[in-house]
Formats: C-alpha cells, structure tokens, sequence
C-alpha cells in the first residue's frame, strides 16, 4: 500500500464583494479584497472601516457597474436582454476588478455588464427586498398607491437607497426605450430577480406566487408614476 504522505496546505481566501450584503459593503470603503476576515488585523488598519453613521449610500461596486453601463450606452439594443458572448469570462474579469479596486477591462460592451450587475445582485447574502416586504394583499387600481407607499417606508436605509437608486436608473433607461428595446413592465420583472431573486431550490406555492407578483406590479408603478 506503500507509505502515507502529509502535505501542509497554506492559503489565503480572496475575499470578494459577490456574496456579501449591502449592509456590509456600505462600510467599506476600499476595494474588499484588500480588507481582511481577522479581526485583529482589522482593528490594526482600522482605515478600512467606515463607521455606521459615515456609510455610503450604495456600495460602491453596485455605483461602478451602473456607471459602466451609462458610459457603454443606455441606447444599446436589447439591453437586459442579451447574453453576451463569453459572459463567464467577462463577468470573471469584472469581478475582479471590483474586487480589487482595479480598473475594468476594456473593450467589454455594455451586456457585459448588465450581465455583472444582475450577478451582483442576485449573489447577495441578503436580498435587498425580503419576501416579508411582498404585499399580503390584492394589488389593484384601489391599492396600488397604499402599497406602493407602505413598502417604501418598511424598507430599511440602505435597501431603501438601493431600490431608490436602480429605479431612478431604470426610469433613464426607459427614455430610450425606442432605442434599446425596453419596456417598463420588462425592467419591473429584472428588479424583481435583482432585488428579490428566487430560490430555485424551493417550489412556490400558489400564495407566495401571488405575493411575488403583487411586488412585480409595485415595482412596475414605481417605474411608470410620477408621485407616490
């Protein structure tokens, strides 16, 4: 059987802003690879941190990606629509940049991102809207405006920020829309999947696809109203 040999392994983990939750990355202020699980070496680069009071509004990895897309073109075809050739590799890149602080790979076209973006997003430890915010009513004519109104304000800070912030995105996404092929009810469905992403291990039952689609249409009237 011949002799047992024993190796010692030695590694670092590379810590990555994909899978963290938002409440986390606002208080980070450096790029997260950078920024170390031991306690006691966070407390000997305490610059790292941001205090709670101090955090940013949105993580910063969530603002470049969005950036990244306005400078690609909100006009593009198809957008939110398209796989991009290559999206594993891309993403990859992408990712790493983010994770990093570095500067993202060129020649990337926008779907690339856009691709990122929902990978971000629907990687997040805890989902920015909780199936405990979903409406436990009918959604109609009568009652969209209350539940629109009562979501908002049972969103903490920083889903609040976040949700705020990708609907002001996707209403300029839609000033496009003859050019880029959206619509509100198509961008209302991926900031369901962003912000509140399925589990595929579980199946639905009737009333929790209902309340999935009651959130659906309140993110729909957030997208096409002016006043709430």
């Amino acid at each position: 059987n011949g002799c047992d040999y024993y190796l010692t392994v030695d590694a670092e983990y590379a810590r990555s802003c994909f899978g963290m939750s938002c409440d986390d990355l606002v208080l980070q202020k450096d790029p997260i690879r950078g920024v170390s699980l031991d306690p006691l070496k966070r407390a000997q680069n305490p610059q790292h941190d941001i205090s709670p009071t101090q955090a940013l509004c949105i993580p910063k990895e969530m603002w470049r990606l969005v950036d990244a897309i306005h400078q690609k073109g909100l006009q593009t075809p198809n957008l939110f629509a398209t796989t991009p050739l290559n999206h594993a590799q891309s993403t990859t890149a992408i990712r790493e940049a983010l994770d990093t602080g570095t500067a993202f790979p060129p020649n990337l076209d926008v779907h690339c991102y856009v691709e990122a973006l929902q990978q971000f997003c629907s990687s997040l430890s805890i989902p920015i809207i909780s199936q405990g915010l979903f409406p436990t009513t009918e959604v109609g004519p009568e009652t969209i405006q209350s539940l629109t109104r009562k979501f908002l304000e049972d969103l903490q800070p920083i889903p609040y920020n976040v949700v705020v912030y990708f609907i002001s995105f996707f209403r300029e996404c839609l000033l496009y829309k003859d050019a880029n092929n959206l619509t509100a009810a198509h961008l209302a469905r991926i900031a369901l999947r962003m912000c509140a992403p399925p589990n595929p291990t579980i199946v639905l039952d009737s009333g929790s696809v209902a309340r999935r689609a009651g959130m659906q249409l309140i993110l729909l009237h957030l997208l096409e109203t002016s006043s709430i």
